[in-house]
């Protein structure tokens, strides 16, 4: 279903993180055909090991490295189906070991009743992403403006590249919109 996939370098270069999107929607064709992914990997440049670094990003699209933090970003592009207005994609930092919903809730304990059985457990644990991009605008990449040559006000901040979805009226997104950034978090409306 979601087949594109990003890589990273850790910024050491000895690790590898990669996107991968769900197999679906809402875990429709069974949770069991989702196993590895709605993640982002981490993978040893050197021996090949891997492991889920973060979990419950239904279509995790773009990385970048937030130069303030050190911390990991992606743009999830979340659920279909449930309304022009539902669900939010975002941008967030990535927490090694975190779970960020899906397919269970959606933009941390929002529970989608449409998935069987319900998972209360995980419900519980989900991480609030930290900043909304607009519903169904389809983010495919995301930028940190670490070192560009552009105005201030475009200094600090993640560009964000969005070609819009087919489930949303009026459409969205199909745009670059810029994030504003302070001390390694989100600050202000997108321009």
């Amino acid at each position: 279903h979601h087949w594109t996939k990003n890589i990273i370098a850790s910024q050491d270069g000895n690790k590898l993180y990669v996107t991968v999107g769900s197999n679906s929607n809402v875990a429709e064709n069974g949770i069991d055909k989702e196993a590895g992914r709605a993640a982002i990997w981490e993978v040893d440049r050197q021996t090949g090991q891997h492991r889920v670094f973060a979990s419950g990003l239904r279509n995790p699209n773009g990385m970048a490295w937030e130069p303030t933090s050190g911390m990991l970003w992606t743009a999830v592009n979340e659920r279909d189906e449930i309304g022009s207005d539902l669900v939010p994609d975002y941008i967030t930092s990535v927490r090694d070991g975190g779970f960020y919903g899906w397919p269970y809730s959606y933009y941390g304990q929002h529970v989608d009743v449409r998935v069987k059985p319900p998972a209360p457990d995980l419900v519980a644990k989900a991480i609030v992403p930290d900043y909304a991009v607009g519903t169904h605008t389809a983010s495919l990449g995301l930028a940190s403006a670490a070192g560009n040559s552009l105005p201030a006000r475009f200094q600090h901040g993640m560009f964000i590249g969005q070609h819009g979805s087919w489930n949303r009226k009026p459409r969205a997104g199909y745009k670059v919109i810029f994030v504003p950034f302070e001390q390694g978090k989100p600050n202000g409306a997108p321009f």
